[in-house]
């Protein structure tokens, strides 16, 4: 698929065209990525949901977990991103990039690429936090679109990926609508949690979230979070459908995903 296609494709799922075309431009950086450090992450998170799961929520996060355990080069990593994104750039009339590391500590990477105007475009976030099961990653072979690379990409599973969810929903410091939002999309899609996904979850639970403090979370999914959260992120229909609900579907998608442990 073409640069062309791929933009009106984006554009057809109700993503903007400016959003469509950094869509293209973070999946072009996982390929990247993927193929300079081969066998060291997994993608994670929102880019996962757009990428990988048809998701409509723009999210500007490209998100890895480093299931080697070793967390890659800054430097390097730096390098081959302006490097290998300048062509597409180019066509996109985004170059030159510009990328700041934010932060390098020890367990965490996280750049932000913005564009030759100085508008932010996505994150690359690499962090040790939280788990990845291993039989809950899928493959999948990507060309690029601008340069002459391929590579495995490893994502998390949509089985996963409502695990991750259901976990940063009540682990958050702060409340995330996105969390709620994503977790509803993954379960309209047919995502589920059995066997050691449900296990995983009943052992974060435990000792930590009784069924007041959970009910209490998703009590706080609210018509004020999820305006401020969700009305910029979500294609116009989409969330005008969910405003005139006062947002239930999300509460009643994390009522049945808890419903367990309620």
């Amino acid at each position: 698929m073409n640069l062309a296609e791929q933009i009106d494709q984006l554009v057809g799922r109700g993503f903007s065209e400016e959003r469509a075309e950094t869509i293209v431009l973070m999946r072009e950086a996982a390929i990247i990525i993927f193929d300079a450090f081969p066998e060291t992450l997994v993608l994670v998170g929102g880019a996962n949901l757009v990428l990988f799961q048809d998701g409509v929520r723009h999210s500007a996060d490209l998100d890895f977990f480093p299931v080697s355990g070793e967390l890659p080069d800054v430097a390097k990593l730096s390098e081959v991103l302006l490097t290998d994104l300048a062509p597409l750039a180019k066509l996109l009339n985004l170059h030159p990039l510009n990328l700041k590391t934010i932060s390098s500590e020890e367990g965490q990477i996280k750049l932000m690429l913005s564009s030759n105007n100085g508008t932010a475009l996505f994150t690359v976030d690499i962090t040790k936090i939280g788990s990845v099961l291993n039989s809950g990653i899928d493959e999948l072979p990507l060309e690029a679109t601008a340069v002459n690379r391929e590579a495995n990409i490893k994502f998390v599973s949509r089985d996963q990926l409502l695990l991750n969810k259901a976990e940063a929903f009540l682990l958050r410091r702060n409340l995330k609508t996105r969390d709620a939002y994503d977790a509803m999309d993954l379960l309209a899609k047919g995502a589920s949690l059995t066997g050691n996904l449900r296990n995983h979850l009943e052992d974060m639970l435990y000792g930590e979230f009784d069924a007041d403090r959970i009910r209490e979370r998703i009590g706080q999914v609210d018509a004020k979070r999820c305006r401020a959260e969700l009305k910029d992120t979500l294609p116009d229909e989409i969330y005008q459908n969910l405003e005139k609900q006062d947002f239930q579907p999300l509460r009643d998608a994390l009522t049945r995903i808890f419903h367990d442990w309620l």
